[in-house]
């Protein structure tokens, strides 16, 4: 007893009142506080002393703080000597070693000013258990009334508590001054979660300065905070590269596992705190059990005392509160994790697809790889989120078990039977989903990789008036297929949760039935209630395992998918050997020897080339040739390493720049897409743009360079963009120029300019090595060296001076035959800009300025370049993408993804409402509000017949009380069922089918100009992630949030109808909840917005990259497009994770208000008690309602958040159902006849037209009288507007002034439709679909077999269609890819000679193919259309010079309109000059 003198003892619990003992709160309590913090505080030091100095000012706060620590000591000083009676006096021990750990906290709070910004944890733990320590001390004290014995002790106990609670609020609320220094510093980019402390962190107080600009104003991007430092996509990637490429070594790599090595530990901490919180669930209905008893001791003389119910109240409050501490800190990990999965493995899948071979891409398409994108990852992000069910499910199973066995003993098996026999057919249920599943995800990636199909090539589709066709092709997959398939999982799901839903009363029954026929005991309220509240609980598990198995059989289907594709064959590591610069003028730069390759590692397909003998040396030009399907891209895809490579070698000495044959334009400016990663250099840039013929039209063009170029650079010619793409390769000033037939797109005379100022001897390039593809005759006389392929191998090769005199040679033949058009540079000057001059100086209408002024700058440049090396460009430190055009003046800026702002108009839910049919939506409410009024029927029976039992002390009228009981559980499960199956089969799947259907129509008649300033990736994005959101999500959300509101409404009248005093508390909780709602929604909602804007940029630079990957690679520029496709994912997660923070803010207050709600229900249950008013079943039944009012209050605000996400897809897919349509496909009261055009007589008046709205005309005034059949040749510069008339004439663009009329039928005033079917062209940009040669040929079955075959045999395809395996049924490749670019326009060629059409438009119908196979296509054009109206757009002049007249465009007006001999006798037309300039007049 010396050790502690005070007469109650030790305790710890004190025999005479509900508190501890004194001794036990001054030694023992407060010495552990005190050890705890001085073995933990030596951490916070270490790590202060190695952290960067920050030197916060020092307020007047600072040293009120220091000042509290010292009157916090000195009164525990003055009270440890009143108190202590001896040196052996434990306390005295205890209050000294408290007194130290005071002083270490006066140290850490004095070095922190210098060295953090934020408070100690391991310190304001201790103020906060310090305030505790000294709260208990006071109470007990108050309760001994020690204040009228020991008053000094009594005051200094209050002053030591008054000085904790200040030093605490001081140390946790206020935040530190920033320093001048600290301002100049970076760490004000930190996320505001670095600058946290742990209370902060725990109530995520530090998001409410977010959420209160989001109340007051709609957030934009400037307001979203940084990502956590952790969190960032480059740190998160890298570590899962790690993981993965150790798993990469194994037989069988699994992904799951890297990802756990990966990012385990953090979710381990998250199954600590679910663990925590679990426990902490199952220990309300104990509590529940005590107050029960503490109600029945009412009824019997041996009554407790009030403060013991108060205690227990206090219980019920703490537990609830603690619970909603660990389970909001497990979801924010939790959903963290899940982020940096998502993140982690996004960035994985596009770096593994910039460097898939061609065998890998043909396996996976474009939209495949989207697909797994968009859909797959998501799987593994939700299953990260819930999937810690599978091991909590079971696991409060078990602890509902054993509280269940405490209850009612061995009664609780019969409940373990039926929850076994629940999880058997669970199981079942699930190998049924799971195999629906895998079907599920297949028809979706087929549904997405038509959707992607359809959409780059909405241009083709539009003009072959292939709308319906492709319609009914994408609606034959989404609705016979996809959602045919949803609907079985709808039923299945329907059926997994009326079994979930089904067993917790089973369960109930079946253990209170046992027990009534076993046990001699009366089932009373104190067994009742607490079991009920249990099986409430278990509910939670009983419901949710079948969706976690679901989510985990669907994200195990996702994970072996995306396993597939990362473990996908790659581009060879050595298939190209990499050297240094060549330095010496003759050293080999090139070289392939004894080459063989493959499109594929396996070896299956042909061999792409065989036995490759190809050199070239420094400085050389070495020009490649062959016929269509030869292997001339081959050859060039073997050099940059794109193909197999089986034997031989491939050496590249120095950088590489490439030109695709079709030209890959990034959408950004004309300028970025020059300079492509490199730094601007004034100069050479000038320089390149002129060399390349770009100035005339960057002054044409709305914007200058500025102009920002769409998709794919659809708001560009053909030219423009194959001379955009030469500009890109030259201004890099690589080593290694791959040039894949670049003049193939030109002008004549714009690729003799190209030739003379870029590739010949006298060119920009001509310190530079050259390797060009090419079908261009004329370049072959500034060659090197010439190769010749046929069929994968080399025939000839020499150099140009040895050919010449090899008259048997192939290569002198096609030379002599096709190459006629000699330069002559005495006869015609061609001028930097591609205009000509003859001898003269006559100036045509394409020159701009003085002629003699333009020559002698010629010269200039062309002097500065002679000779001299150009030194390579530097690579320019990367930029973050402009997400935001920020230039609004900028004419041709993108059109800005639009986003609502504000509550999502009332207007979106009608429409969705009307698409699932409102009738059935309210059915499906009525059978909701019926199902859930059966519970709780069933619980007031409950409550009633526990209560007779009780007062019985037994358990009479068993068989009526538990009939009835089971009643009302099986009529609230079975129309739970049917309320389900009602929701997914005719509201869900309806409504999904109507608004897909409805976007898809309005999306394929959009206008072209749509599809110009929209990225396919942002459409994309409505089809995958908004449709599927709409097919999969909707129906749970609204099912939960339905559930969750009835749940409330039934709970507060059960509980109001007891204490009706509670409404009293009830309306300021009212009002602080709407209060919170109404603060959080506002703010969720647009952050909700800004992250589904976000992720389109992912899907459209993934698109992007995935389009141009050869580009990218060839210019070694992946690292590049790798950190913009993480910045890309980075902005998206910024938007994402405040978004999840703010849902655990919003949990933490709202579950701390449905905690008081307990504690206020409890309370006045209490007082009621003492006062005889109330009933012990009225109680537990109160009670158990409260219990479900913590969590349903937050649910309901989380799910109204995200009914609004949800209901954004409805309203993204609503407003693309709203986008403006071209004019209508068919018009009754002015149809063609069906043999329309009959004569073929086509004529423009007085014409004009533009792009789209804000642009300049690109026609003006157009007058043209063309009449039946006459062949009439389109020639002009590139950007003169060639192709635009052929558009004009098929309306893809309308007129803003004039008209034309085909057989005086004004085309303005019919149909599209009829238009365009009753037209025929062969496009520029030749489209290929994937599917048969069939379904490309003739989408719609129109033609037989026969006719197919003999357009084929026309079109020089016949035989090599028939050497494919499958004859018209062989497959194509996504896009076409296994077909040439000259075979995908020879397809085109048989899709017109299919068409019965008296108007032929040839927009550069051969320009991808070779001068022999174009002299033989223009042969059968001249003899099969014969009897039609041809217009010819062509860059090979000699295919259009014998037409019956030529047309001359410049600048968009027609300025020469005759024959062909008339204009060349003209020494001074246009026409005249561009032949002249092609050779093809003396």
């Amino acid at each position: 007893m010396d050790i502690c003198p005070d007469p109650e003892g030790w305790g710890p619990i004190s025999q005479s009142i509900y508190n501890f003992t004194p001794c036990f709160l001054d030694s023992a309590v407060k010495l552990v506080l005190a050890v705890g913090l001085l073995i933990l505080v030596p951490r916070d030091v270490k790590a202060l002393n190695r952290s960067q100095v920050v030197f916060s000012p020092f307020d007047v706060w600072f040293y009120v703080r220091i000042g509290f620590i010292l009157l916090t000591a000195l009164a525990e000083l003055i009270y440890t000597a009143q108190i202590a009676v001896s040196l052996l006096d434990f306390r005295l021990w205890a209050s000294i070693t408290y007194l130290t750990s005071l002083g270490a906290t006066l140290y850490v709070t004095y070095t922190e000013q210098f060295r953090a910004r934020v408070t100690s944890g391991i310190v304001l733990y201790f103020w906060l258990f310090s305030v505790l320590l000294a709260a208990t001390k006071v109470f007990g004290q108050v309760q001994r009334r020690v204040y009228d014995t020991y008053t000094n002790v009594f005051f200094l106990s209050v002053f030591i508590l008054v000085f904790n609670i200040a030093e605490f609020l001081l140390s946790s609320l206020l935040p530190k001054p920033s320093s001048q220094y600290e301002l100049l510093t970076s760490e004000l980019d930190d996320s505001p979660e670095a600058h946290a402390n742990i209370f902060s962190r725990i109530t995520f107080s530090y998001m409410t300065k977010l959420m209160k600009v989001g109340y007051e104003n709609y957030l934009t991007e400037d307001d979203l905070p940084n990502l956590p430092a952790s969190s960032r996509t480059d740190v998160t990637q890298q570590v899962f590269d790690v993981a993965w490429q150790s798993e990469k070594t194994k037989p069988k790599p699994s992904l799951t596992l890297a990802l756990v090595k990966s990012f385990g530990s953090s979710y381990l901490i998250a199954i600590l705190f679910k663990l925590s919180g679990d426990v902490l669930a199952f220990t309300q209905p104990r509590l529940l059990r005590n107050l029960i008893v503490f109600v029945n001791s009412y009824n019997t003389e041996n009554q407790q005392p009030i403060s013991a119910g108060v205690i227990v109240a206090i219980g019920m409050f703490s537990c609830s509160f603690l619970q909603t501490v660990f389970q909001q800190q497990y979801m924010q990990r939790a959903f963290g994790t899940a982020m940096t999965i998502k993140s982690s493995l996004t960035s994985t899948l596009y770096r593994k697809a910039m460097v898939l071979s061609i065998d890998g891409r043909a396996q996976k398409s474009t939209a495949d790889i989207v697909n797994l994108m968009a859909v797959d990852v998501q799987r593994l992000q939700e299953i990260t989120q819930s999937g810690q069910g599978l091991w909590s499910g079971p696991f409060q199973i078990i602890l509902c078990l054993y509280n269940l066995h405490a209850l009612v003993g061995n009664s609780m098996w019969a409940g373990v039977l039926v929850t076994l026999l629940t999880m058997i057919l669970n199981a079942h249920i699930a190998r049924r989903q799971r195999a629906l599943q895998k079907v599920q995800m297949k028809v979706k990636d087929k549904r997405t990789r038509l959707t992607g199909e359809i959409l780059v090539s909405i241009k083709s589709i539009k003009l072959y008036a292939w709308e319906e066709s492709f319609i009914r092709k994408l609606n034959e997959i989404r609705n016979n297929q996809e959602l045919a398939n949803l609907r079985t999982k709808g039923v299945l799901s329907a059926v997994s949760n009326f079994v979930g839903s089904c067993a917790p009363f089973f369960v109930s029954c079946s253990t209170f039935a046992f027990f009534v026929w076993t046990s001699n005991k009366p089932l009373s309220t104190d067994l009742v209630f607490p079991a009920l509240t249990l099986f409430n609980l278990l509910s939670n598990p009983l419901t949710g395992i079948p969706q976690v198995i679901t989510q985990f059989i669907e994200a195990t289907v996702s994970a072996n998918r995306l396993r597939e594709f990362l473990i996908t064959s790659e581009i060879q590591d050595d298939a190209v050997k990499r050297l240094d610069a060549a330095s010496e003028k003759n050293e080999q730069v090139v070289s392939v020897s004894k080459g063989t390759f493959f499109w594929d590692q396996a070896g299956r397909l042909p061999p792409a080339l065989k036995n490759i003998k190809f050199t070239v040396n420094n400085t050389q030009l070495a020009c490649i040739v062959g016929r269509v399907g030869s292997g001339k891209s081959s050859l060039l895809q073997a050099i940059l390493g794109d193909l197999f490579k089986a034997s031989g070698s491939v050496t590249v000495r120095g950088h590489i720049a490439y030109c695709s044959q079709v030209p890959w334009i990034m959408n950004a400016t004309v300028k970025d897409n020059i300079l492509f990663g490199k730094k601007f250099q004034a100069d050479f840039y000038e320089k390149t743009i002129k060399a390349c013929a770009l100035l005339e039209d960057f002054v044409a063009l709305p914007d200058g360079d500025e102009t920002i170029v769409g998709e794919k650079g659809i708001s560009l010619s053909g030219g423009q963009k194959a001379r955009l793409s030469l500009a890109r390769a030259v201004y890099a000033r690589a080593d290694v120029y791959v040039l894949d037939d670049p003049l193939s797109a030109v002008d004549q005379h714009v690729g003799r300019h190209i030739i003379d100022n870029v590739l010949g001897p006298k060119g920009l390039l001509s310190s530079k090595t050259k390797i060009m593809a090419t079908n261009a005759i004329p370049v072959l006389s500034v060659a090197d060296s010439i190769t010749m392929l046929r069929g994968g191998e080399i025939v000839e090769t020499g150099l140009y001076t040895d050919i010449i005199n090899k008259s048997q040679s192939e290569i002198y033949k096609l030379i002599k035959e096709y190459g006629s058009e000699q330069h002559n540079e005495e006869e015609a000057v061609v001028d930097i800009q591609g205009q000509s001059f003859s001898e003269n100086k006559t100036t045509h209408p394409l020159a701009t300025g003085d002629g003699e002024d333009e020559e002698e700058e010629e010269e200039e440049i062309l002097e500065s370049n002679f000779g001299i090396s150009l030194r390579r460009a530097s690579t320019a430190s990367f930029k973050k993408p402009a997400l935001i055009d920020d230039m609004p003046t900028r004419r041709s800026r993108q059109v800005k993804e639009h986003s609502e702002k504000g509550q999502v108009k009332m207007s979106v839910y009608k429409e969705y409402i009307k698409a699932a049919n409102i009738y059935v939506v309210v059915l499906f409410i009525i059978l909701m509000f019926c199902s859930n009024s059966m519970s709780v029927g069933g619980n007031v029976w409950l409550k009633h017949w526990s209560e007779v039992n009780t007062e019985y002390g037994g358990n009479p009228d068993t068989a009526k009380y538990l009939g009835t009981y089971l009643f009302f559980g099986v009529a609230a499960a079975l129309l739970s069922l049917i309320y389900t199956l009602v929701l997914w089969i005719f509201c869900t799947i309806e409504a999904a089918r109507k608004l897909h259907d409805m976007m898809l129509r309005r999306v394929i008649r959009a206008p072209m100009s749509f599809f110009d300033t929209t990225p396919i990736g942002r459409i994309i994005n409505r089809f995958t992630a908004d449709v599927n959101r709409v097919d999969e999500n909707l129906a749970r959300v609204f099912t939960n949030f339905f559930t969750n509101t009835f749940k409330v409404l039934f709970a507060i009248i059960v509980i109001s109808s007891a204490n009706p005093i509670i409404i009293l508390f009830a309306i300021p909780m009212t009002v602080l909840y709407v209060y919170f709602q109404k603060f959080y929604l506002r703010t969720s909602r647009e952050l909700k917005r800004l992250e589904s804007v976000s992720r389109s940029p992912i899907y459209a630079h993934f698109q992007e990259s995935l389009n141009g990957v050869s580009t990218v690679r060839a210019y070694s520029q992946i690292r590049r497009f790798n950190k913009t496709n993480e910045y890309h994912i980075d902005f998206n997660n910024k938007a994402y994770y405040p978004s999840m923070i703010a849902r655990r803010w919003l949990a933490v207050r709202l579950e701390v208000i449905g905690s008081f709600i307990i504690f206020l229900t409890a309370l006045l249950s209490v007082i009621a008690i003492s006062i005889g008013s109330l009933s012990s079943g009225l109680v537990g039944l109160t009670m158990s309602y409260a219990f479900q009012i913590t969590s349903s209050l937050s649910a309901i605000v989380r799910l109204t958040v995200e009914v609004e996400i949800s209901t954004v897809s409805v309203e993204r897919i609503l407003e693309y159902c709203k986008i403006p349509t071209e004019a209508k496909e068919i018009i009754e009261s002015n149809r063609p006849s069906l043999d329309w055009p009959t004569e073929g007589a086509v004529e423009f008046h007085d014409y004009s037209t533009r792009y789209r709205a804000g642009l300049d005309l690109v026609l003006k005034g157009i007058n043209l009288r063309i009449k039946p059949k006459e062949k009439i040749g389109i020639v002009g510069r590139t950007g003169a507007g060639k192709s635009s008339l052929t558009l004009a004439l098929f309306r893809l663009i309308e007129p803003v002034g004039g008209y034309i009329a085909i057989d005086k039928l004004n085309t303005s005033r019919i149909g599209l439709k009829d238009l365009r079917q009753g037209l025929s062209i062969i496009p520029q940009d030749s489209q290929a679909f994937e599917g048969t040669v069939r379904d490309n040929l003739d989408p719609g079955s129109k033609y037989t077999d026969d006719e197919i075959w003999h357009a084929l045999e026309l079109s020089h395809l016949k035989a090599h269609i028939k050497s494919m395996d499958g004859g018209l049924y062989s497959l194509v490749q996504d896009g076409g890819s296994n077909f040439s670019v000259g075979q995908r326009q020879l397809l085109s060629l048989a899709r017109a000679l299919l068409t019965p059409s008296r108007i032929l438009v040839l927009d550069e119908a051969t320009a991808a193919v070779d001068v022999e196979t174009d002299q033989i296509i223009q042969q059968t054009i001249r003899n099969e259309f014969k009897d039609r109206t041809i217009l010819t757009i062509a860059h090979r002049l000699n295919t259009i010079i014998d037409s019956d007249k030529i047309v001359v465009l410049a600048a968009g007006r027609i300025v020469e309109f005759d024959t062909p001999d008339n204009l060349l006798q003209n020494s001074s037309s246009l026409f005249y000059s561009l032949c002249k300039q092609g050779g093809l007049v003396e």
